[in-house]
């Protein structure tokens, strides 16, 4: 790992993933939340799998906003940089704590052991 990843990123918990605030976008309704997110770059697929949970996301939204399975969202991570990374996901479900699953297949919005997001 590099020196660049965030200081709350656990390296020895997590070396593919994320663990911290993220803003969420669905649609036009935004939030910022904590995130945890892994992955890995699957060669039969030939893309970078990832999937996390976004917890409080419906404390954090306005109630009519829409968090079925298939809502797509956003997200958006700082970086130790200054920049932000993002990527689009779907909630796939709603975990027993009440956290919003996701799931995405393109790149992550986290740095990654074989490519540094743009």
């Amino acid at each position: 790992m590099s020196d660049s990843m965030p200081s709350h990123h656990d390296e020895d918990e997590d070396p593919e993933g994320y663990r911290g605030p993220a803003e969420v976008a669905v649609g036009a309704q935004h939030a910022t939340v904590d995130v945890e997110l892994s992955g890995h770059f699957d060669p039969i697929v030939g893309r970078h799998l990832w999937r996390g949970r976004l917890r409080r996301l419906d404390a954090d939204l306005p109630p009519e906003t829409p968090l079925s399975a298939g809502t797509e969202v956003t997200l958006r991570i700082p970086l130790s940089d200054g920049t932000t990374a993002s990527a689009t996901g779907r909630i796939t479900e709603v975990d027993l704590w009440g956290s919003h699953m996701i799931d995405g297949t393109s790149p992550p919005p986290y740095r990654t052991q074989t490519r540094e997001t743009d």
